[in-house]
Parts: C-alpha cells; sequence; structure tokens
C-alpha cells in the first residue's frame, strides 16, 4: 500500500526546501574532497548525498529507513554513476551504532525528528564527527508564533537563534548557515501537489486515495495559511573544534 510521502516525494530531486547550489555551497563550506568520510543519516532519495559524491568526489555512507526511499536511492546512485563511492545501509538510524569520531562530516538533512527533535540529534550525532557536524531543521521566523498556527506545530521547533544555541549547547561552534528562501519552498511543497494530484488520476480506486486526497488538501491548506510566512527552514553547520 503507499505511504504519502513515498507518493508525494517519488519526484524530489532533493527532499528539503533547498536547491543544488545550496547543497554544492554546503559542500564548500565543509571543505569536502575526495579524502572526506561522511555520514548522511535520513538520507532518503539520495539527492544530497549523490550531489555532494558527484561534485566533490567524497565518500559518503546513507543511512534510510523508508524502504521505497532507500531503493530510490541506489538507483538513483547507479544511474549518476556515483554508487562506488556511496554506501546504503537500509535501517533505522537510531538504531545503528556510531563510533565516536568515525566521520569527519555528519550530515542530517531534514531528519531530526530521528532523535526527537534537534537537541537529541545533535548529542547523537556529534561524537560520531571529527571536524563538522550540519543539521537542516525548520525555525519560527518570529516568536511568539500567532494564533493561526495550528497548536500542536507550535511547540515543535525553535527561533532561528533557538537552533544556533543549541548547536552551542553541545560543543560545536556555529560557522555556517544555508538558509531556504521563498523559491525553495514553493518548488519543495507544490511538487508534493502536483504529483498527488496525477497519482490520485492515475489511481482513482486505490483504497489509498481516501487518504492521500485530504492529506494534500490539509498540507496545502497549512502551507498557503501560515507555513509559508512563518516557517524557516535552514541548514547549520557546526565545528567540533
Amino acid at each position: 500500500m503507499p505511504w504519502y510521502f513515498g507518493v508525494v516525494e517519488s519526484r524530489h530531486e532533493l527532499q528539503n526546501p533547498t536547491s543544488p547550489e545550496k547543497i554544492r555551497l554546503l559542500g564548500e563550506r565543509l571543505q569536502l574532497g575526495p579524502e572526506s568520510r561522511v555520514l548522511d543519516v535520513g538520507s532518503g532519495r539520495g539527492g544530497p548525498a549523490i550531489l555532494l559524491a558527484r561534485t566533490f568526489g567524497c565518500r559518503i555512507t546513507c543511512i534510510e529507513k523508508a524502504e521505497e526511499f532507500d531503493a530510490a536511492a541506489r538507483e538513483r546512485a547507479r544511474d549518476a554513476g556515483v554508487d562506488p563511492l556511496l554506501e546504503f545501509v537500509h535501517a533505522d538510524a537510531a538504531d545503528v551504532p556510531l563510533e565516536p569520531g568515525s566521520f569527519d562530516v555528519v550530515l542530517c538533512l531534514g531528519a531530526a525528528f530521528i532523535w526527537n527533535d534537534l537537541a537529541g540529534t545533535l548529542a547523537a550525532l556529534a561524537p560520531a564527527a571529527r571536524s563538522s557536524v550540519a543539521v537542516g531543521e525548520p525555525y519560527w521566523r518570529s516568536w511568539p508564533v500567532p494564533d493561526t498556527v495550528d497548536p500542536e506545530w507550535r511547540v515543535q521547533f525553535r527561533t532561528l537563534r533557538g537552533n544556533v544555541d543549541a548547536f552551542e549547547a553541545e560543543g560545536l561552534a556555529p560557522v555556517t548557515i544555508i538558509d531556504a528562501s521563498p523559491d525553495d519552498w514553493d518548488r519543495y511543497e507544490t511538487l508534493h501537489w502536483l504529483v498527488a494530484e496525477e497519482w490520485l488520476r492515475e489511481h482513482p480506486s486505490d483504497p489509498d486515495a481516501e487518504s492521500i486526497r485530504p492529506q494534500v488538501n490539509v498540507e496545502r491548506d497549512r502551507y498557503l495559511r501560515w507555513q509559508r510566512e512563518l516557517l524557516g527552514w535552514s541548514i547549520i553547520v557546526g565545528r567540533t573544534s
């Protein structure tokens, strides 16, 4: 049976509100090269890992729990000719033991939910990084958030200052912020809408249509009602020493 994000993100090159140019900028700021060993947790369909491996020649271990995304990442890496540089681990990253200092760089782009929140993510990942930790995470553009925001969302995220504070609290020195633009958000979110509509037209009798259609309507309404204006997303890089 289809899974909502397995359907609506089946055509996303990058599964976050960012761009290829910003992922390459991230690689430059991380000073990646052929000697670099990188861990990408919650790596999804492999978009950032493939871009970074192709651009910088670094070796990347990708950990992804969703079977659909793991399979897509392996196929995309083969098609891009970078599969010798990428190792794929199909597992819940929270269950994979990480040896201290085993990677130069650790990435977690849009997957801090694996360890519940940003603080838990940094605590889990920082020991494994010799050089830097980079986390992509939402943040509130203003605080307090207005009453128009759905109540269950208000407590999920911090401000950008709060996200930076979390890095410092873990002993990581913040050295880079790469922020999502409105265009990045629109490309990411509205492709959900397009893919969902196409899937629903092609599968009108599928039992999952009854759940996918209302969910995409809710997601679209929330995005237009307050998310586009109030919720940011940025990649923050913290140096370990």
